[in-house]
């Protein structure tokens, strides 16, 4: 085995920051390991990936693509048609970086580099976020070398191939020590990198139901497309808060946060275990196979969060469900250990050195 080899990894996925982040947490790692280790990510080229990965400093190649499942019989044929144009772009782009393995980390464009990596003789690898995984990577799990899980209970190809790990986290994020203010509170909301609108409006309904906003700081990221409805909202009801479509410095919230109303998207999930924040989850109802109502569950069954489902979800019930919290500093405390015990802070790290010795 030679242990001082350089690789060459190519990650495809995105689409959403939770597909796109466990993709930086890896890249972050082989950087680490070995500074001639090179990464180059494939993907859809959004905005919202563009801006990710130019902040974090890496290179990409946009491959264009486009999902099946659910679509016209017309956007069918037309986006497959793209995928089938697609594999063989990404066989030259793969090719040209002389890639040594492919990471695929979910979202609809991972499907042609696959593809094209497979055709190429190229070493696949899978890496799935969520507690139900995904048609595609259930597929090319059959065909990779090794799929790591983030929950024990994905099932995801052969047994052999199977290897829990937790889902990787930037090495930013780390272990958080939480504490708690006892006469005052800071809530964290956000629906994801791009915001969800139903929480949102939620969160602005809720605030006629708090008998004191003086207590209570509100740090809420809400997207792009609600930022100046919200902003509008908290400056009538006089509320003390920070309100940006998108926060870069995500690691400095959460060492502020007391609890954190959010989606349940794994990557959520996941940091929020090693932060260990307490959190309310309204997992998005129409996620694929529901996986973030199961992404939630696996914590609100250890008591380290509190689910409201979206058809439940209103201003009054979620300020009632934020006072029971906020007023019970035990409970929090109680929620964020149980939270940590769900963490995996060295996922990343695993993951990293099982390809490796896949490859060496």
């Amino acid at each position: 085995m030679d242990k001082n080899r350089n690789f060459k990894i190519a990650i495809t996925g995105g689409g959403t920051g939770g597909h796109l982040y466990p993709g930086v947490a890896l890249a972050d790692v082989f950087a680490e390991k070995n500074s001639l280790n090179k990464v180059l990510f494939f993907n859809t080229g959004n905005p919202l990936e563009k801006n990710i990965l130019n902040n974090e400093g890496y290179n990409y190649k946009v491959i264009p693509s486009g999902g099946i499942l659910g679509k016209s019989l017309f956007n069918k044929f037309k986006n497959l048609l793209t995928v089938l144009k697609s594999v063989s772009l990404a066989h030259k782009e793969l090719k040209k970086f002389k890639a040594d393995a492919v990471i695929g980390v979910g979202g609809y464009v991972s499907v042609p580099v696959i593809i094209a990596a497979l055709l190429g003789n190229i070493p696949v690898f899978i890496q799935e976020q969520n507690s139900v995984a995904g048609i595609s990577n259930k597929i090319f799990a059959y065909f990779a070398k090794l799929n790591f899980t983030s929950f024990p209970e994905t099932k995801l190809g052969p047994d052999g191939k199977n290897i829990f790990t937790g889902n990787p986290i930037r090495k930013k994020i780390g272990l958080n020590a939480y504490t708690t203010d006892k006469n005052n509170s800071t809530i964290f909301i956000t629906g994801g990198s791009q915001g969800s609108e139903s929480i949102n409006k939620a969160v602005c309904d809720s605030l006629k139901f708090f008998e004191d906003l003086n207590k209570i700081k509100f740090i809420h990221q809400t997207g792009e497309k609600d930022y100046e409805f919200v902003k509008k909202n908290f400056i009538e009801k006089k509320a003390n808060f920070k309100v940006q479509p998108f926060f870069k410095k995500i690691t400095d919230i959460y060492s502020k946060s007391d609890l954190i109303i959010a989606r349940a998207g794994a990557s959520t999930i996941a940091e929020l275990s090693c932060a260990g924040i307490p959190a309310i989850l309204v997992p998005f109802p129409f996620a694929t196979h529901n996986h973030q109502y199961f992404n939630a569950k696996s914590l609100t069954g250890d008591n380290a969060a509190v689910l409201i489902e979206e058809k439940n979800l209103t201003g009054e019930v979620l300020a009632e469900t934020v006072k029971s919290l906020i007023n019970d500093k035990n409970r929090l405390e109680s929620m964020s250990k149980n939270m940590k015990k769900a963490a995996k802070p060295y996922a990343a790290d695993e993951i990293y050195y099982r390809i490796k010795r896949k490859l060496s």
